[in-house]
């Protein structure tokens, strides 16, 4: 008897011994290629400087805390926050949940942004290959509040997006995101409450990049854009609505060249409210409003109007009106 109870307890405790060496040995390697990351800063350009705390949620997760984080491109932006806590299943460690809930800042020439959110958290899903390819990504953040220079700029209710990997090819990617109730009052006081707020902005499209997102991009560097295909992005702003659609091309220098189409219903309602705003010259009103005017009769409807813009080498122009060049 007391050799079958031993032999019994042999059993139950094998698969733990199994179980605890597994999670003892993948933690220490989480830990292990963590903290080479932070003691090797410089990757392919871009410095990095954090403090990584141990490993802990033994038997079921893999919980880590990374402290005093702050990453940034030389002469570019640097983004510092206090903490990110990254957590994963022991029995599935390629899908990873990340907590960005505390505050953050991204400073660069053009100043400093606040970013402070009630929520937000990433899920990553990598492929379960060597190469740990991107799978799919789920972002979602409520009240989030966007500071300039300290001083409080916009408020965002919710925000979402979500990125999946192509089936077909290794470099495509599927995007959509959307935004609810971006709160611009701070920012637009001389527009009326109807136009102080965006009730919704919304995308979907699908980009194509240099090489896939995978463990090799941290040492080879952020993949350039190839191409991007808009297939929709919606703003609803006010009795206004904005309709965008595009197909971009990147070329070697990373030049944009292209066509979008922009369509705005209640135009006038648009363009009455850039002109409070100051973006009209007075000198240049009827010119522009002329011109818009005879563009939405063409496309039969006053009330809507489509243009059709192309981008040549960054520059934005309509027919052989130039609009400026993009950043």
């Amino acid at each position: 008897m007391t050799k079958f109870v031993k032999r019994i307890a042999l059993l139950i405790a094998i698969p733990f011994f199994i179980w605890t060496g597994y999670w003892t040995a993948f933690a220490y390697a989480i830990e292990r290629g963590i903290s080479q990351a932070s003691q090797n800063p410089q990757i392919s350009g871009t410095a990095a400087q954090f403090e990584v705390a141990s490993v802990t949620g033994y038997p079921q997760n893999f919980a880590i805390g990374i402290t005093e984080i702050e990453i940034g491109a030389k002469d570019r932006f640097t983004w510092a926050t206090q903490e990110v806590l990254v957590e994963a299943k022991s029995y599935q460690p390629n899908r990873i949940n990340v907590d960005l809930s505390d505050p953050h800042s991204i400073s660069g020439s053009i100043g400093s942004l606040g970013i402070d959110a009630e929520l937000a958290d990433l899920s990553v899903f990598f492929k379960p290959n060597l190469q740990l390819s991107l799978g799919n990504l789920d972002a979602n953040f409520q009240n989030v509040i966007l500071s300039f220079e300290g001083i409080t700029g916009a408020e965002i209710e919710t925000m979402s997006a979500h990125i999946s990997a192509s089936p077909n090819t290794e470099t495509n990617y599927q995007v959509t995101a959307q935004i609810q109730n971006l709160n611009l009052s701070n920012m637009l006081v001389g527009l009326g409450t109807d136009y102080q707020r965006i009730q919704n902005i919304s995308l979907s499209a699908e980009a194509q990049l240099s090489q896939p997102l995978d463990r090799l991009t941290m040492a080879s560097g952020a993949p350039q854009l190839r191409m991007l295909l808009l297939h929709e992005a919606l703003i609803n702003y006010g009795d206004i609505s904005v309709l965008l659609n595009a197909k971009l091309v990147s070329s070697e220098a990373g030049a944009l060249n292209g066509n979008v189409n922009l369509t705005v219903q209640n135009w006038k309602t648009l363009f009455s409210l850039v002109k409070r705003l100051g973006y009209i010259e007075p000198d240049l009103e009827e010119f522009f409003y002329t011109i818009l005017v005879n563009l939405a009769i063409e496309g039969g409807s006053e009330d809507s109007l489509t243009i059709p813009l192309t981008i040549t080498n960054n520059t934005i122009s309509f027919g052989a009106l130039t609009l400026g060049v993009l950043p």
